[in-house]
């Protein structure tokens, strides 16, 4: 019996009072998509990582954001990329640099599909650096004044170092790109004329593109930097505003847990209250949905087995009633047998007396107890109220006197 009772409540470790609601993922609806959006998301599809739930956490979102744009720039440094290529024809240099730079934004794009966006972002950077070098190291005839604004197409690099890495990233790569600038204009071939500018006005032309990297950098720094911050602030506001969601279905569930309480203790009262008159038919109405049912589901077992024993009882006395009304028939007819046996014999000893009579010897029997003896000693003693009666010596002296 303690076996059954103590099933129900065995079959749930977890508590019936949770304090804490799961999280709920809500489910946004997708609009469809324009014409010119389809294709970014097979794009990103194919290259990016898999977007975060909505209930991730900041720095699972931050890495899927981080991811998608990661895609977005290998889509347009491939998209630069791609139209040197005529250009690079009969260059054997530059051709094999622009195919060595095409297979790394290649490697890039898989890393970051992987999900490891900061190794793809040094692949990037890196092809950027390598593909722009080569062109400023491999210029026909030397570089010359023409080729002075090559050196700015070199921000490029700066502009997706920091975009994909921490803002502070772009400071490094500017001074690696002042350093190159300072070794081209320096260390390797370069046309006359340039030479002669270098002479006359060398701090300006060796500045101007210094220059450019480093306002570059601390433009892309604050820029980036604020819209981080704003980007943190917003997924900390989505947040709070999910935590006190889940705050206020807390509260909800609190007070529903109350209701369910309030109404489940009231009704297994009453039910102990009907079991205590006498009713053991009475069940605590709960379904599963209440959090009291395990408790109302012992108390209906329990509750049936009082009925299943109650009933047995009652039976029990009906048998042990009907036995008791056996036995008295039973002795009833016992005494009826033996009390016709008794007549039966007393029958037979009148009969015999009745003949003795007539035969004119009745010879004294044994008495049967019954109203056949009166009979039987009538006529035993026929003579008996044929006799005078006695007068006693006291009535004689009444008579004398008299």
């Amino acid at each position: 019996m303690n076996s059954r009772l103590s099933s129900p409540l065995s079959t749930q470790d977890k508590d019936p009072f949770p304090s804490d609601i799961p999280p709920q993922t809500v489910s946004r609806k997708s609009r469809p998509a324009s014409w010119w959006q389809q294709p970014l998301r097979w794009w990103y599809y194919l290259t990016a990582p898999p977007e975060a739930p909505a209930n991730a956490r900041l720095d699972q979102r931050e890495a899927a954001r981080r991811g998608r744009l990661a895609s977005v720039v290998l889509f347009f440094v491939i998209l630069l990329v791609l139209p040197a290529i005529p250009s690079a024809v009969g260059n054997p240099i530059l051709t094999t640099t622009l195919a060595l730079v095409l297979i790394i934004d290649g490697v890039a794009l898989v890393l970051n599909r992987a999900g490891k966006t900061n190794l793809a972002g040094i692949l990037v950077v890196i092809s950027i650096e390598i593909g722009l070098a080569t062109s400023v190291l491999t210029v026909i005839g030397g570089f010359g004044v023409s080729n002075l604004p090559m050196f700015d197409l070199m921000v490029q690099a700066e502009c997706v170092a920091v975009s994909l890495f921490v803002p502070s990233s772009v400071f490094f790569v500017a001074i690696a790109n002042s350093v190159f600038f300072v070794c081209v204009l320096n260390l390797t071939p370069i046309t006359p004329e340039l030479s002669h500018l270098l002479q006359t006005d060398g701090s300006r032309i060796i500045s101007s593109p210094i220059i450019l990297q480093v306002i570059v950098a601390i433009v892309t720094y604050l820029w980036v930097s604020s819209a981080n911050k704003a980007i943190l602030r917003a997924d900390r506001a989505e947040e709070i505003a999910a935590l006190e969601q889940r705050e206020i279905e807390r509260q909800q569930h609190e007070i529903e847990v109350k209701q369910q309480l309030d109404l489940g203790i009231q009704q297994i009262m009453n039910t102990h209250v009907q079991v205590a008159n006498g009713n053991f038919s009475a069940r605590a109405p709960l379904s599963k949905d209440n959090v009291l049912w395990q408790i109302a589901y012992s108390l209906n077992n329990l509750l049936a087995r009082l009925q299943g024993y109650n009933q047995m009882q009652a039976q029990q006395k009906r048998m042990q009633a009907e036995i008791y009304r056996l036995q008295n028939a039973l002795q009833s007819a016992s005494s009826a047998q033996q009390e016709l046996q008794r007549t039966k014999e007393a029958a037979t000893r009148l009969v015999n007396t009745i003949q003795q009579s007539k035969d004119g010897s009745i010879h004294p029997s044994q008495r049967s107890g019954t109203v056949i003896d009166s009979i039987v000693t009538q006529l035993s003693n026929p003579t008996v109220s044929s006799e005078p009666k006695k007068t006693f010596p006291l009535d004689r002296t009444r008579t004398a006197s008299r």
